[in-house]
């Protein structure tokens, strides 16, 4: 439970200093101002079963004029009690994505899979933003010996339902799924379910996850109330 607090810590602490960088004023230039960077959401899920956080970064890497971005969605999720601390959970899938156009890029990926290991992939991957919704999926095969499919995909529907532009109505759906080609078989999966509303940038609501392991598909569910706080 100490190594749990302590990594909720570090990694609140590292996109708190990002968001207080992402605050600090630009420097006017010659050249026609870059789109504001999204903003860094982070969840917070004290379920049925386990208890969950989730952080997801995307961003332009600096000095390449928005053709490199990373993404990143990291999970974690941790048994309340620690009798079978193997059941704890950390997944985390790193995007390096080149720009080929507007919506479309294309790069490697790593994905660190509890259970599985390290996951070295290459692949496309989509992404449009809009005012009311957004859409992440990154289809990739790994480069390792045992060949996987790494599939994420992230949607998002977040419309105004209030005048002075401050309430939201938020859904979302998440999904990962990688399958073992070598072993024609199930390697993980989970399908992630969010329904809440949105107060400038705090969102609150109910969350439905499902977690699937192995070839047997052995399941894990968690239900619960979720806070989600963007920097």
């Amino acid at each position: 439970m100490k190594k749990t607090i302590l990594l909720f810590s570090m990694l609140f602490c590292i996109l708190n200093v990002q968001a207080q960088q992402n605050t600090e004023p630009v420097k006017p230039v010659a050249t026609t101002a870059a789109a504001p960077q999204p903003a860094i959401p982070i969840e917070f899920v004290p379920g049925s079963d386990r208890f969950y956080f989730q952080a997801i970064i995307s961003r332009d890497i600096p000095e390449t004029k928005g053709k490199l971005r990373f993404i990143s969605v990291t999970n974690y999720a941790t048994e309340y009690k620690n009798d079978n601390a193997r059941d704890n959970d950390f997944t985390s899938v790193n995007i390096v994505s080149y720009k080929l156009g507007k919506h479309i890029g294309v790069g490697p990926s790593a994905a660190n899979v509890a259970g599985l290991g390290w996951i070295p992939s290459v692949g496309f991957q989509f992404g449009w933003r809009k005012s009311s919704w957004s859409l992440i999926f990154n289809p990739a095969i790994s480069i390792n010996k045992n060949t996987n499919t790494n599939n994420v995909l992230v949607a998002e529907y977040f419309p105004e339902i209030s005048k002075n532009h401050k309430w939201r109505l938020y859904a979302r759906f998440q999904a990962l799924y990688i399958y073992d080609f070598k072993n024609d078989m199930h390697s993980r999966s989970q399908y992630f379910a969010r329904i809440g509303v949105s107060y400038k940038q705090f969102t609150i609501g109910a969350a439905v996850n499902y977690d699937y392991y192995g070839a047997s598909k052995r399941e894990k569910r968690n239900f619960g109330p979720f806070l989600r706080v963007t920097l």
